[in-house]
């Protein structure tokens, strides 16, 4: 069964990636953590850590978060649709990350650390397990893996964002994935990730 190999699904707590994760992931347990709990501020704090830590090395975890899809010109497309409400998400437009690119300075291992913890940097290297990322009669995932860019905030991105993406030909942006990727790493956990389509309010203005 498809989603088989996954322990624990985390989704961003948003009705279209709640929604995506059922479908993509079903019968395994769930947990929605809001994007500030998605982006830990200091190492070792918040359900992030506590969650990812819990599982075993070697495990693999979903994640379901919401992307911005960009146009040629780097802005945001709006691929959620015209007419998608809130909470809808486009079946078809659904898709597994194979990699990412950081273009944020600062992660949730920056800052400091309590005592006694080793103060590594994992290499996330193979983290992404795109291949895991299947629906089970449900939604059908776009795509083998792309790569997503992170960055501070995906809705409005900073001068140094919009070039490094636009010149990198990134097309996906996330500001959820990549602190989530690093912490997963840390724990030796694999991730398998799927972005779901999403314009922020000011894309859509």
């Amino acid at each position: 069964m498809p989603g088989a190999a996954v322990s624990l699904v985390l989704a961003a707590d948003e009705p279209a990636p709640r929604r995506a994760a059922e479908a993509l992931f079903p019968g395994i347990g769930r947990c929605s953590l809001t994007r500030s709990a998605l982006r830990p501020q200091a190492p070792f704090a918040g359900p992030l850590f506590a969650m990812l830590g819990a599982q075993p090395a070697g495990a693999c975890v979903g994640l379901v978060v919401p992307v911005v899809l960009l146009d040629a010109a780097g802005d945001g497309a709006g691929s959620a649709g015209p007419d998608a409400g809130p909470g809808t998400f486009d079946a078809s437009a659904l898709f597994a990350v194979a990699d990412h690119v950081n273009l944020v300075l600062r992660g949730p291992l920056s800052g400091p650390w309590p005592a006694g913890v080793p103060r590594t940097f994992p290499p996330v290297t193979g983290i992404y397990q795109p291949a895991v990322v299947r629906a089970f009669g449900g939604a059908r995932v776009y795509s083998s893996g792309v790569v997503v860019a992170g960055v501070a905030d995906a809705g409005r991105r900073t001068p140094f964002e919009a070039r490094a993406v636009r010149e990198g030909g990134f097309f996906a942006v996330s500001d959820t994935l990549v602190p989530a990727a690093i912490v997963a790493a840390y724990y030796g956990l694999k991730l398998a990730a799927c972005g779901v389509p999403w314009a922020p309010a000011r894309d859509r203005e």
